[in-house]
């Protein structure tokens, strides 16, 4: 007698056999049985196995459990925290591929904690700024000469926003500042202001309806209402 004993793999190969012989998988089961006796594969194992056949997965090797987490050393941390601090605790752990919670401990243990930024504005450059000083030097030299300015209307618009955005938490050592950004572009319930003026003050001003926006056909409108304002000012001097 055999003392050949099959192993797991082979009784799965053995499946994939019969399988592409077009036996169902109790007519496998019994010819396993047939083959090996007591070693066979069970029939419920032999259903699941010709189920994950019928998917197209042929791959008769275990799948890996249970395995352990992955590690990660602080240098990657810092190096995603050098890149954005402001990340939450998810995303980097996502980019690790690590839980959040094995992020939080490392975090605590680097002694890392969340501070608020600062809003700031947008700072010009040396370069821009010397070409805002030159302008404003030339068209004040220009209206000693001759004056111009009293001609001139110009006009803005802008958002007035219901709502506030949230500041960002950034990661940073005891003692360090939090992250100052510029002010992100907002979204929500808004509504547009469009003013004119001249150097003397405002002229004209109007405040559209929530979430309306400058049209073409209410552009033209606004320039006639600018008109009659500018007329009615005329007359009052």
């Amino acid at each position: 007698m055999s003392r050949f004993v099959p192993g797991k793999t082979h009784l799965r190969s053995a499946l994939i056999f019969c399988y592409h012989l077009k036996k169902t998988a109790s007519e496998s089961h019994q010819m396993l049985v047939e083959a090996y006796g007591d070693h066979a594969l069970g029939k419920s194992q032999c259903y699941e196995w010709f189920k994950r056949f019928k998917s197209g997965n042929f791959d008769v090797e275990d799948e890996e459990r249970g395995r352990p987490p992955k590690k990660f050393e602080d240098h990657e941390l810092q190096a995603l925290l050098d890149e954005d601090d402001t990340q939450t605790q998810q995303q980097l752990a996502d980019q690790l591929n690590v839980t959040r919670e094995a992020v939080s401990k490392r975090l605590k243990a680097m002694g890392k904690i969340q501070k608020v930024g600062k809003w700031v504005p947008h700072e010009l450059n040396e370069r821009q700024m010397e070409n805002r000083k030159t302008i404003c030097q030339m068209l004040l030299a220009r209206q000693k000469r001759k004056p111009f300015l009293h001609q001139i209307v110009t006009s803005d618009e802008n958002w007035i926003y219901f709502e506030n955005p949230k500041r960002k938490k950034s990661w940073v050592n005891p003692g360090e500042a939090s992250t100052s950004t510029a002010r992100p572009n907002r979204y929500g319930k808004k509504t547009m202001l469009c003013v004119w003026w001249d150097q003397k003050g405002m002229i004209y001003y109007e405040l559209l309806k929530p979430g309306e926006t400058v049209t073409a056909e209410r552009y033209q409108q606004q320039l006639l209402n600018l008109s009659e304002a500018l007329r009615e000012k005329k007359a009052r001097k």
